[in-house]
């Protein structure tokens, strides 16, 4: 009997791929196919409906390439949506839309400079929220943070980053006490208590996985990864993320669970 995952949601913010995304921030230099990344946008938010989701669509924006990692915006904490300060200059306006779009479903707080963190770089796993120190998240933003949980019982946790953008480009939490991730970006003894699920070389691209209501979504093209989430008793569906991670984006960067 496989396990049941206990991240259970109702709604997911998304946000279309602008027709600029071919623009996006990243040092890949591989042509992006924007028609092709539309399409497996579609694919994604069809699956996220799928398992349960409806879907609160943020208005898209041309003027904002990147704009379509809305994960990278904000961080839902409870009954909480912390807006982020995005170090990135092209990138701060993104916060605008999904602020409003937030207000109306949480208690909304922002991070203020000198302060700047990525949603990307902050991942939940029970009463733990481990923030990566990144290019792109600093350690006034984990402080701004723990600030802002101070009435709750969760710990936040500082953790040093290295060789990728993101934390979660590394490891993501996937329910029942399970992370999956891949060597070499930070000190794993940090992850104490949590299963650990480690992806094989050359697969590191799969350390970002999305649990949704029981299913683990999963960029495709990583069999040995997949194999070895289904044998900790997780459903796994694969989704075609070619486009996304030539943009230096993966599972978890296209949505906000709520």
């Amino acid at each position: 009997m496989g396990l049941v995952n206990p991240v259970v949601a109702s709604f997911a913010v998304v946000r279309s791929v602008p027709s600029s995304y071919e623009n996006c921030v990243r040092t890949n230099t591989e042509r992006i196919d924007v028609a092709l990344a539309k399409i497996q946008h579609r694919e994604y938010c069809s699956a996220l409906q799928r398992l349960g989701h409806k879907l609160i669509w943020v208005k898209t924006d041309d003027s904002l390439p990147d704009s379509c990692f809305v994960e990278d915006t904000a961080i839902i904490v409870g009954d909480k949506a912390v807006i982020c300060n995005m170090s990135v200059k092209s990138r701060t306006s993104e916060v605008i839309e999904v602020a409003r779009v937030l207000e109306k479903l949480r208690h909304v707080c922002y991070i203020r400079p000198p302060a700047t963190i990525d949603g990307g770089d902050v991942m939940i796993a029970e009463d733990r929220v481990f923030i990566g120190l990144t290019g792109r998240t600093n350690l006034d933003a984990v402080n701004q943070v723990k600030r802002i949980l101070k009435d709750t019982n969760l710990q936040v946790i500082p953790v040093k980053v290295r060789n990728v953008l993101h934390l979660k480009s590394a490891c993501t939490y996937i329910g029942n006490d399970h992370v999956i991730l891949a060597k070499g970006s930070f000190d794993i003894n940090v992850l104490s208590g949590l299963i650990r699920i480690m992806v094989p070389e050359g697969e590191e691209y799969a350390a970002d996985c999305l649990a949704v209501n029981g299913t683990i979504l999963m960029a495709k093209g990583y069999p040995e990864t997949k194999r070895l989430v289904q044998s900790e008793g997780f459903r796994v569906e694969e989704l075609e993320m070619s486009e996304f991670r030539k943009g230096e984006g993966a599972m978890t960067c296209l949505s906000i669970i709520l």
